[in-house]
């Protein structure tokens, strides 16, 4: 039995717990007015009486003549908190006007008690520095070996790269997780370990980075917390919202160059047009959540490092960016001019359409798409240094823990090595804007292979940044459920949500993804020999024919029904069944009495793919058509069925034809197998896909929006990674965010959400628990070799004798399902199995 407390230890020793509490402090509503109005006056811009200036948070940490006014943690030690405090009037702050409230002065214990939160980039005098906006490419320093270690070498401190890398085992898990998010199967580490040449390091780096499909799935996670490209959420349910993941995938997929990528993001191309879309918030919303001002914030954040949230509501006070900047960007996203809200009030004045940084060039064009491919050539053009070193900063910080920037959305910071950042977006433009390029240097340079560094609050320390080694990185939701998945083998197969078309024809997430591994020619048309047999499955409604009662469907009265039955009979499960069906005007079908589709919009064939009532054995397939309109009109339906079975191949294709049965009288139960259908005739066909007026086999032809078989097909042996799937409460709780807001870094420290869910949630409890009796069938005779076997998949390593005295107590002699389960939950619980080493 698992106990809450045992799991408590097990967490806080992993991590530092961070506890949200009501009781924390907001630096931008809470502090900062009571700063800036009874203390900026004296000691902020030019104004330092005393020698103290509040304009940055360093400055105040540096304090005056009277030395240090604040120490973080610690208000009850801190001279600010005596002093505004004082009885003495004439020592007591500030010197005019009434004494700070009792509430305000709470308010600055709890903010010097949190550690002196301070908004990025934020400075009361308003001394905002601009980077440089062109690119640098500095020498790079003489010396053999990578680039990278020869900037870090020449730096202040060479000794930062004297520590030996990291072992053989540690590297290879180091660099599984950070390229393609995976563990390192045991046969993998060995293999590699084994291996004697003096560059394998850097060949496993290539081989890694040339895993397409793994690489897509895992970097999908860090471009979705980037684009707010969610699954389900704010905005899905009335077409408020659009995904871009199939786009997204094939991007990854094939690697296709960075300028290029946010090109398209920004022109809005087919697939990618959800970025710029937005969220349409439902209700009532400030001016400045409107979908174009989200473009422009969206853009300035993600590509050019800098924060527009601000300035979309009032003149920015975190940075020197105006209101009519905001706005400028946003219109270039408008229909129509858009008019200036400052904080939320109408002024009455338009907008004009500008870019960021005008330096550049201008934005001229009257119409909208011209101005989106206007400002995706002014932010991608070679002489914007900015676009270059926000991305290979963001690369730096995901494989090394920090960026050379920080933070990582806030490009005017100063960095710890500017040369090394210059050089970095030099070379990556030089090599085609490649992002595997920039991963593998990184990977590839001693830099990476040292010791991890803990963390020790480099995040807010006030002593200057020095490099020894990445830091220490927790796994990511997708990748701790991945790993869990991967030691369990609990991969989930297909399932019907995340491939469904909905009503608007926008595949679930699975399927574009689907689509996307298609178009990369992953797979061919349909896999085995079933290719030859379905050869026109790269098609919908291609020889499925259109069907009615009689051949003189265009005297059909208006609101005429009309029944069809089709049985047939299936030797095997067949699990996934993908429909397309289309009707003039309306159509409900059934399987075996239970409805699985409808259609009434013959312009859009209706897709589902649907399971459960197709059966080994026989079953029955049954339409309702109704034609409407107020006199006689053409009528008919049109519908074509794949089947496939457990692992996506193709068995059987079914369409319409005059084999179907039909009548025009409507029976109780006339769509259930019992149903005696004895008295029906055949189906009467009118005429092929390509049959006036519908031509919908052109329509269909034309309509990217739909799914083919050829392209579900593409899932064959594919494993659901976390990254596929959409929010659950056990990723929630990990910190996966519903990307709602743009997310460049996640937290790095475990929360109380999180121990409980680890310890009693029970989507995890069952997956464990499925884990024990996978093992068990594998090893449950041999409970030493278990032990062995689940470390080694786990940790990459054998278990010390104390560890398999231990694991050996809670596995049983025999071994018993949950003694096993105890001991893969004890194992996941491991710091060793949770940080990137």
């Amino acid at each position: 039995m698992r106990h809450l407390l045992f799991a408590a230890c097990c967490m806080t020793s992993l991590i530092e717990v961070s506890i949200i509490s009501a009781a924390d402090v907001d630096f931008a509503h809470d502090v900062q007015p009571i700063l800036s109005k009874r203390c900026a006056k004296c000691h902020s811009g030019t104004q330092r009486k005393g020698g103290l200036s509040i304009n940055s948070r360093q400055s105040l940490l540096t304090g005056g003549e009277s030395g240090r006014v604040v120490l973080p943690g610690k208000s009850g030690d801190s001279k600010l908190i005596a002093r505004i405090t004082a009885a003495d009037e004439s020592e007591r702050m500030p010197p005019e006007g009434e004494s700070l409230t009792k509430p305000q002065v709470e308010t600055l214990r709890r903010w010097i008690d949190a550690g002196l939160p301070w908004e990025d980039g934020f400075a009361f005098g308003k001394t905002f520095a601009r980077a440089p906006l062109a690119p640098r490419r500095p020498v790079v320093p003489a010396g053999d070996g990578n680039p990278i270690d020869r900037f870090l070498m020449a730096g202040p401190r060479p000794s930062a790269l004297a520590p030996p890398p990291i072992s053989d085992r540690s590297f290879a898990r180091r660099a599984f997780l950070d390229l393609i998010g995976l563990l390192p199967t045991p046969a993998e580490l060995d293999e590699f370990v084994n291996d004697t040449a003096p560059d394998k390091r850097a060949k496993l780096i290539g081989r890694l980075l040339a895993d397409r499909r793994n690489y897509a799935d895992h970097w999908l996670t860090f471009w979705n917390d980037l684009l707010r490209n969610a699954y389900q959420g704010t905005g899905f349910i009335d077409g408020g919202r659009k995904q871009i993941t199939g786009w997204l995938y094939e991007s990854l997929l094939t690697n296709k160059p960075y300028d290029q990528f946010v090109r398209e993001l920004i022109e809005a191309a087919p697939g990618a047009e959800g970025f710029t879309f937005g969220i349409k918030w439902r209700g009532t919303v400030n001016e400045s959540q409107r979908r174009e001002i989200q473009a422009a914030q969206s853009i300035s954040q993600v590509f050019l490092g800098t924060n527009l949230k601000c300035a979309s509501c009032h003149d920015s006070f975190v940075n020197d960016w105006k209101l009519t900047d905001a706005y400028a960007l946003a219109s270039v996203f408008a229909d129509t001019p858009l008019e200036l809200h400052r904080c939320d009030k109408p002024t009455g004045k338009p907008a004009t359409v500008g870019f960021l940084y005008p330096e550049l060039g201008q934005i001229e064009a009257a119409v909208r798409p011209e101005r989106q491919r206007q400002l995706a050539t002014l932010l991608t053009k070679s002489e914007n240094g900015r676009f270059s070193r926000v991305i290979v900063n963001r690369l730096w910080a995901k494989l090394m823990g920090r960026g050379l920037i920080e933070p990582l959305d806030n490009l005017d910071a100063e960095p710890w090595h500017r040369d090394l950042l210059d050089w970095l977006a030099s070379d990556f433009v030089e090599h085609g804007h490649d992002m595997q390029h920039t991963l593998r240097l990184i990977a590839t340079s001693q830099a990476y292979q040292l010791p991890s560094v803990g963390i020790d609050d480099e995040f807010s320390s006030d002593e200057p940044f020095e490099f020894r080694g990445p830091l220490v990185k927790r796994l990511s939701s997708e990748q701790f459920v991945d790993a869990v998945t991967s030691l369990t083998n609990t991969w989930r197969p297909v399932s019907l949500p995340l491939l469904r078309i909905d009503g608007r024809g926008q595949a679930g997430q699975l399927g574009a993804i689907a689509r996307a591994i298609h178009n990369v020619g992953h797979v061919s048309n349909v896999p085995g020999s079933n290719a030859k047999k379905h050869e026109h499955v790269g098609n919908v409604l291609h020889h499925a024919k259109w069907l009615w009662s009689n051949a003189d469907a265009q005297q059909a009265p208006a609101n005429k029904a009309v029944f069809f039955r089709k049985t047939l009979k299936n030797d095997r499960d067949m699990p996934f069944v993908f429909l397309t069906i289309s009707a003039d005007n309306e159509c409900d079908f059934y399987i075996n009495g239970q409805k699985v589709a409808d259609a009434n919009n013959w312009q859009q064939p209706t897709q589902a793919l649907v399971g459960g009532p197709l059966k080994v054995g026989e079953n029955v397939l049954a339409a309702r058509v109704v034609n409407k309109g107020t006199g006689p009109n053409p009528a008919g339906f049109i519908a074509e069925m794949f089947a496939f079975d457990a692992r996506m191949h193709l068995k059987w294709t079914l369409t319409t034809d005059d084999s179907w049965l039909v009548s025009e009288t409507e029976s109780e139960n006339w769509e259930k197998p019992a149903f005696d259908d004895s008295g029906w005739h055949s189906a009467v066909v009118l005429g092929d896909a390509k049959l006036a007026p519908w031509n919908i086999a052109d329509v269909a032809a034309a309509n990217t929006s739909l799914t083919t078989p050829s392209t579900l097909a593409a899932l064959q042996g594919v494993r659901l990674r976390a990254s596929l799937l959409p929010q659950d409460q056990l990723q929630s709780a990990l910190g996966r965010p519903h990307r709602e807001q743009i997310v460049s870094r996640r937290e790095s420290f475990a929360t109380m959400l999180e121990v409980l869910e680890l310890t009693n949630g029970s989507a995890l409890d069952e997956q464990l628990q499925r884990g024990a009796e996978n093992w068990l069938r594998e090893t449950a005779a041999d409970p030493r070799r278990l032990i062995s076997s689940i470390s080694l998949a786990a940790l990459g390593r054998e278990p010390t004798s104390r560890e398999r005295d231990l694991a050996a107590e809670l596995v049983g002699s025999p071994a018993t399902k949950e003694g096993v389960a105890d001991y893969l939950w004890t194992i996941i619980l491991l710091p060793e199995f949770q940080l990137v080493p």
